[in-house]
């Protein structure tokens, strides 16, 4: 029987299963290990929207309890730090493109229950090579996908808020799109610059004013983050501690007893 997501999440790999899977032992994804985000280097503008991920990770913590790392994580594919996370970010502007090697890590580790956010920044409109690449590496990574839409009734718009349409620093699009593996999506495909609305500067301060809605669509993207996020990190968000206890504790909200 292969590993499962559940086994990533849970940290029962062994030694040598992760020698094998990373050429690594050193680290594991396991139940005590904070949650952070994965910025995927590629040959276009990967390094846009700085201190973008690390406010997700504080608005993750802030909001949902949820142990998060200060920083996000810049990797190569080939990295072994790859596998420290299962939320990973390919953004920027401009066509890219991976190796057959680098391809294959990313279908596997998709496979293990990764989740690729290819986030389109482009400024005036969605950057069409940017997103001709994005769909091009995803069928060569899984060459039997299919990309679709995301129903607004997905729990990618419930694992935490519920929301209506996907925000970002601008709304070009009133939906996503995403790639299915299995029963849960693996790969999400984003033409509204979602990150441009989270990059801060050195002192703080966000970058970019969103379009059209100023501050309050900034929030509702931080809020469509944090779902991603939140989904990315829970096997069943409705099963998942980390959200038991917050809904539970933090909203104090009640459970009626069985009659």
């Amino acid at each position: 029987m292969g590993m499962t997501r559940r086994d990533l999440l849970a940290g029962s790999l062994s030694a040598g299963l992760l020698a094998l899977l990373r050429g690594d032992p050193a680290r594991a994804l396991g139940p005590q290990q904070q949650v952070t985000a994965l910025r995927i280097r590629h040959q276009g503008s990967w390094d846009m929207n700085p201190g973008a991920l690390e406010c997700l990770l504080e608005e993750m913590r802030l909001r949902t309890s949820t142990d998060t790392a200060e920083r996000e994580l810049v990797v190569d594919v080939a990295e072994p730090a790859l596998h420290d996370s299962l939320f990973g970010v390919i953004l920027g502007v401009g066509g890219f493109s991976f190796s057959d090697a680098e391809r294959q890590r990313l279908s596997r580790w998709m496979g293990l229950g990764g989740l690729l956010v290819f986030d389109n920044a482009g400024r005036t409109a969605p950057d069409k090579a940017f997103d001709t690449s994005a769909r091009a590496e995803l069928k060569k990574m899984l060459p039997q996908a299919v990309i679709e839409r995301v129903s607004p009734e997905h729990v990618i718009f419930r694992s935490f808020y519920r929301l209506d349409y996907p925000a970002g620093r601008a709304i070009f699009q009133s939906y996503v799109e995403a790639v299915r593996l299995g029963s849960r999506y693996c790969a999400i495909l984003s033409s509204n610059d979602l990150f441009g609305a989270l990059a801060r500067g050195d002192n703080r301060q966000f970058l970019e004013a969103p379009t059209p809605g100023g501050e309050s669509q900034r929030e509702m993207a931080v809020r469509f983050a944090v779902n991603l996020l939140m989904y990315a990190a829970c096997l069943h968000y409705k099963d998942d501690q980390v959200h038991i206890d917050y809904l539970l504790h933090k909203r104090k909200w009640k459970v009626q007893p069985p009659e």
